[in-house]
């Protein structure tokens, strides 16, 4: 009688979510295709629209807000702040593991030095690449990366990684195919070792913070930014592989959890 009166009270919105997110679960791969699919389909309106409607303002820009709150909104309505790593620091793990990227992000950029020609706009490019971080991060390195949780650890982090890649298909309506292609690769790449550093320490605040601030400082750097960056995102994939192939305890539901302790041994 009490579990027949608690269904009862479920709400509308409840059952919904449900039924979402067993779909994920019977059908991981189609669902992180759909998601994929429908954020480019999102990108490209908003982009559009934003053009005709708000020509004073940067296209992307608005579009890159735009899909934040969306974004933010999915994550919201299937209740997944928690499992895609959005969590509190009583729950992260070996987070001693992030000073080789941060490393990577942080220090090879000003090995030449510091650029002053962009600082007219640090302000700007702080909100932008803040904005890039929890997006893309938000969406591939936490829903996605949950959705694809069926197929296991390795395969997870392959496939949301060949999306990250996808993602940037619509780049071909701008720019040159072939540096579209060498970006396409580059998000592939970066997508491993952000997706292994997001798993091995249980949270996703610090590949936010990574991918934001390696967009940011290749703005200040004296390096030829496209070098440095295949540079930067190779060793962090490089570091990537080495986390997942020494990470001992390969049990997903580890990771993907919204108890208040996880344990990795």
């Amino acid at each position: 009688m009490k579990n027949t009166l608690t269904n009862s009270m479920k709400s509308p919105d409840n059952n919904q979510h449900s039924i979402l997110q067993e779909y994920f679960k019977m059908h991981p791969l189609a669902s992180a295709v759909i998601i994929t699919i429908v954020d480019l389909v999102f990108s490209i309106v908003i982009g559009l629209t934003a053009k005709a409607v708000f020509p004073q303002f940067e296209p992307e820009f608005v579009t890159l807000i735009a899909l934040s709150a969306l974004v933010a909104l999915l994550i919201t309505t299937l209740g997944w702040w928690k499992v895609t790593g959005f969590n509190a620091p009583s729950q992260w793990r070996e987070v001693g593991l992030v000073i080789i990227p941060f490393t990577i992000v942080i220090i090879l950029p000003f090995l030449m030095g510091f650029n002053k020609e962009n600082l007219k706009s640090l302000a700007y490019l702080i909100v932008g690449y803040a904005l890039t971080g929890f997006m893309e991060e938000g969406l591939m390195r936490g829903v996605v990366l949950r959705v694809l949780k069926p197929l296991g650890i390795t395969r997870s982090v392959v496939v949301s990684s060949l999306l990250f890649g996808f993602l940037h298909v619509t780049n071909f309506i701008f720019r040159n195919p072939f540096i579209v292609l060498a970006q396409m690769l580059g998000a592939f790449v970066h997508g491993i070792g952000l997706a292994a550093i997001r798993l091995r320490t249980n949270t996703i605040w610090f590949v936010v913070i990574l991918h934001g601030l390696h967009d940011l400082l290749l703005k200040f750097t004296n390096f030829p930014a496209i070098p440095l960056d295949v540079v930067q995102v190779t060793l962090t994939m490089i570091y990537g592989i080495y986390l997942l192939r020494t990470w001992h305890n390969h049990d997903v539901d580890t990771v993907f959890t919204d108890a208040k302790t996880v344990v990795i041994k």
